[in-house]
């Protein structure tokens, strides 16, 4: 692990965790729910989610699948998966599986193929996100969806606020880079996938992205 994925792991493991979905359910949550709502999530559907935190978006992923669906969720942080494992405990949900790992190196033993590959807030923080967003893909099978919501650098005459967006980010591991490498991200899913589907928020410093492999 790299020095700076450490240093993203140290601020997860730390007091981020328990203050964690106040603020991000402040921000986030409708854009969230609606990327979801525009999503092609159904009834059964298993879905693969990277950087699940703290289980904020299973809610809105169950509402889709139903319970019988699945959801496994993947996260480097003990702190954030025992938040999200009260999460399950408290809502009874009992088609919901959580893994500590590295998503830029994980592996899931039965080479299990998923309907749809989720990833909020994750990429822009991750040093190799290109190895995560790849890991992510193929761990999805062909005609899935992918789903990624994250922050980025805002164009036009919105930029004068990316210093603000990054500012607010930085307590999470955001930085400038990060944020420009979302962008990057888009760029590969809109060479690499089909029916690519973008909508910006946030004074367009948070997008969603839909696609199909």
């Amino acid at each position: 692990m790299s020095f700076k994925a450490k240093k993203i792991k140290k601020i997860y493991e730390g007091k981020v965790a328990g203050r964690y979905d106040l603020p991000i359910s402040h921000m986030f949550s409708k854009y969230k729910k609606q990327a979801f709502r525009d999503s092609s999530l159904k009834i059964g559907d298993k879905v693969l989610v990277f950087c699940c935190g703290t289980g904020l978006d299973f809610s809105e992923i169950l509402k889709k699948i139903g319970k019988e669906g699945k959801i496994l969720g993947i996260d480097f942080s003990r702190e954030m998966l025992k938040k999200a494992k009260e999460k399950i405990e408290k809502h009874r949900w009992n088609n919901i599986e959580l893994i500590e790992a590295d998503v830029t190196m994980f592996k899931n033993d039965n080479n299990e193929l998923f309907d749809a590959g989720i990833c909020t807030l994750g990429f822009s923080i991750i040093p190799d996100y290109k190895a995560a967003y790849y890991n992510l893909v193929s761990k999805v099978k062909d005609g899935g969806e992918i789903i990624i919501g994250d922050m980025q650098l805002a164009s036009d005459w919105y930029a004068r606020f990316n210093p603000f967006t990054i500012f607010l980010a930085k307590r999470f591991g955001g930085s400038f880079e990060g944020h420009q490498n979302s962008l990057e991200i888009y760029s590969i899913m809109r060479n690499d996938l089909k029916e690519v589907k973008k909508k910006e928020f946030f004074l367009k410093s948070y997008y969603y992205c839909i696609a199909k492999k």
